[in-house]
């Protein structure tokens, strides 16, 4: 009896190494090379206006048996602390699932704002900018679906069970800990037709049950258009966001021109009306520059808002430089 021990334990510790080096992989380390110099307006107490980016991103990703790719990323910020982490499950012409833990790889909060634009947006280093939609699902611990892009066409979902909930480790829950946590839900289409070279049109709907305070409902939903022609890419977006107390309506326009292979150029303007009667309708402009030397890009923003957050009285602007190196 013994023996038959020995003989099983040995074969159950050969498969188990054998799994375990299937399952190794490597990752692949990345950084960026970015400083920036940031100037605000008098009134904002800014501290050093030098900056730099820390963050390092691992990325790994392996093929199995059937073909499928498993990808993930794991992100270390400028605060020495683990913010984003992703895997995603590639199944070919079934789509691509992602389990996504602040990464933002639902469609929602990359439509969030596409107006063309050569750097940043209008609403850039503003405290409070405009109200857009990706807010309806917190993509910590969200499940997104993707499926393959047809006819120029992307089509996605997202659920999160516990929106506004925590990053969870495995094996780990997050509990009721506020009345602010419900179940996020979010589809969205990214079109760019090959019928009419240039156009790209979409939009992204989202509800949150139960997460704002008071187990009020938040629903949202964006569209937009853009076109490009030769050097001229010019773009419109709508917003509207029902937070079950207030409404807010988002406008925004925008151009980008590129002067020549290196050089390209934009302004951008944006609106936020809220249904509050003290609300004052909310206006952001920014005019953007970037000058791509090969690896070298050298970018300016110069950002005003008035009326911030609805305030009658709240101004602000800012005002950017950016070098960064791609190796």
């Amino acid at each position: 009896m013994d023996k038959f021990k020995k003989i099983g334990l040995s074969a159950l510790a050969g498969t188990l190494a054998t799994l375990s080096a299937a399952q190794a992989g490597s990752l692949s380390v990345s950084g960026g090379a970015e400083i920036s110099y940031v100037q605000r307006d008098n009134g904002e107490v800014t501290g050093n206006p030098i900056g730099m980016d820390k963050a390092i991103s691992f990325a790994g990703s392996g093929e199995l048996d059937n073909g499928w790719t498993v990808s993930i990323g794991h992100a270390l910020t400028d605060t020495a602390t683990w913010d984003d982490s992703w895997l995603s499950i590639d199944m070919g012409s079934l789509g691509t699932v992602w389990f996504d833990q602040g990464d933002g790889k639902d469609m929602g909060s990359a439509l969030d704002n596409v107006v063309p634009t050569a750097f940043e947006e209008a609403d850039a280093g503003m405290a409070t900018g405009l109200v857009m939609s990706g807010g309806a699902i917190d993509d910590n611990g969200s499940i997104v679906y993707k499926l393959p892009v047809f006819s120029g066409a992307q089509i996605g979902f997202a659920y999160n069970p516990r929106s506004a909930g925590a990053s969870n480790a495995d094996g780990a829950s997050s509990g009721n800990a506020t009345d602010s946590q419900g179940q996020g839900f979010e589809w969205a289409v990214d079109w760019s037709p090959e019928m009419v070279p240039g156009l790209r049109v979409g939009g992204a709907i989202g509800k949150c049950s139960d997460c704002m305070a008071g187990t009020l409902d938040r629903d949202e939903e964006t569209w937009f258009a853009t076109y490009a022609y030769g050097p001229l890419s010019i773009g419109y977006q709508v917003a509207d966001e029902d937070d079950g107390t207030n409404t807010f309506d988002t406008d925004i326009y925008g151009v980008s021109f590129n002067v020549n292979d290196a050089l390209s150029v934009s302004y951008q303007y944006g609106e936020t009306d809220g249904s509050a009667a003290a609300y004052t309708t909310a206006e952001f402009k920014g005019i953007s520059a970037a000058y791509n030397i090969g690896p070298m890009a050298i970018k300016f923003t110069d950002n005003s808002g008035k009326h911030i957050n609805g305030s009658a009285t709240d101004n602000d602007d800012n005002r950017e430089l950016n070098l960064s190196m791609s190796f």
